[in-house]
């Protein structure tokens, strides 16, 4: 059975049933992005369509995992109560409106209902930063895992509004009043987003994780390379300021803080995966192509940003990566772990207080491991096709097939997952009103 890791307080996780909840959503938007993206690649979108995929796929599927996952572990690995529940099933509300109607608004071109549904998701992004920014609060001092959700969370703070700010701007234009272009904002919004709310958490995560499941210690040279990626932050900061006000060479020393803080994790990831002695699961495997997505994504990052950090182009490193990055290393990581968080929070809910009474499954056992294979390859093969044809090393045609694979891994995934709750967590209860979830 997959180790249940000891040494962490379950007494103060809210219930199961609430990350459950962002989890399943999630890979609805996931799906619904994906379906966006697939149609782009045979007929190109038109207008605001392409901002629909994005933000179904960052927001509603990446961004949901994470509130998600923040609103049950923050509490389990720091050893605090989550501030409020009530607060966790607003939030999840308010994302959902928020991110379906603003991706709604961006498909059919309605610039009213932009600003409209962003003041949604606005509310939503500001419950959830207030309610873990309390919790995480109440953990200090802290540790690598809880500094960078700190400051991924902080980011959150700042995305939100900027990207509400771009939203008015459609249809009343706020922003030359405070001296900014519209690019600027942007391209300050998008690598707050990416690289400061999605990729800090990612990395934040992957401390705790990359040492728990594979029952590793970070030693030796992992200390230095520590050192190194703690700039990591800095470097979000500094690149996001230097576009806002497109100064080049801040811009250009926050890029290389960015490239070199990642680089440097990606040796860690690696390092604790090459040690580890424990059997490979479909965490771990993903988790080794994202080692080796981040590593090669950082060296390309940071020899595109060497040559123009403020190019539009290479707002998220070469103009050939952006699939590197999104898919080799935030979809792999999520998919990964997810292939563990929701099959543990259906098994210790559906099965925990059977052990010892009666035959229990493993964790890994509630997922079908030939489907998780599967997927693993037809999203390899797909994040690799696209990479490589917008690189140029491919033609036109194997984007299109690339696009294909991934449509087909990631609803292979998803079905996967859906199985393991349609299967095993047909007991968990108050699924549509949570009712007995609601108390402080």
């Amino acid at each position: 059975m997959s180790a249940v890791p000891g040494g962490l307080s379950t007494d103060q996780q809210p219930p199961m049933t609430i990350p459950l909840r962002y989890f399943l959503v999630g890979l609805g938007f996931l799906l619904a992005g994906g379906a966006v993206g697939l149609r782009a690649l045979v007929a190109p979108p038109s207008g605001l369509a392409g901002l629909a995929h994005v933000h179904l796929l960052l927001v509603g599927w990446v961004c949901l995992t994470i509130a998600g996952a923040m609103t049950q572990f923050v509490p389990v690995w720091s050893n605090v109560p989550l501030h409020s529940r009530r607060l966790a099933n607003a939030t999840l509300a308010l994302f959902v409106v928020g991110v379906a109607g603003l991706a709604w608004a961006f498909y059919t071109a309605r610039p009213h209902w932009i600003h409209g549904f962003g003041g949604v998701l606005l509310a939503g992004v500001w419950a959830f930063v207030y309610n873990l920014g309390r919790t995480l609060a109440a953990a200090r001092p802290f540790d690598a895992t809880e500094a960078h959700f700190a400051f991924a969370l902080a980011c959150f703070a700042v995305v939100a509004p900027l990207g509400f700010a771009l939203a008015m701007d459609f249809t009343t234009p706020l922003l030359p009043f405070a001296g900014v272009s519209r690019p600027q904002v942007v391209a300050a919004h998008a690598t707050l987003a990416v690289f400061g709310a999605i990729l800090a958490t990612v990395l934040g995560a992957l401390y705790q994780l990359g040492t728990m499941f594979t029952q590793t210690d970070l030693h030796g040279v992992d200390r230095h390379l520590a050192r190194i990626e703690y700039g990591y932050p800095v470097g979000v900061v500094a690149l996001a300021a230097g576009r806002l006000l497109a100064v080049r060479g801040l811009a250009l020393a926050g890029g290389l803080l960015v490239a070199a803080g990642a680089l440097a994790f990606a040796a860690i990831l690696a390092r604790k995966l090459s040690e580890s002695q424990v059997q490979r699961t479909p965490m771990l495997s993903r988790y080794a192509v994202v080692a080796a997505g981040l590593a090669a994504w950082s060296v390309l990052a940071g020899v595109a940003w060497l040559r123009d950090p403020l190019a539009p182009a290479a707002r998220f490193g070469p103009a050939s990566a952006p699939h590197l990055l999104f898919v080799g290393v935030v979809g792999f990581v999520v998919a990964g772990s997810l292939y563990h968080v929701v099959p543990f929070v259906v098994w210790e809910h559906r099965y925990s207080d059977r052990i010892g009474f009666e035959p229990v499954p493993s964790i890994d056992g509630l997922y079908d491991g030939r489907v998780a294979a599967l997927d693993f390859w037809l999203l390899a093969a797909g994040g690799l096709a696209l990479t490589l044809s917008r690189a140029d090393l491919l033609p036109e045609s194997a984007a299109l097939a690339g696009g294909g694979l991934l449509a087909a891994g990631f609803l292979a995934f998803a079905a996967n997952l859906a199985g393991v709750v349609w299967k095993h967590g047909r007991v968990l209860p108050n699924w549509a009103t949570g009712r007995a979830e609601n108390a402080d």
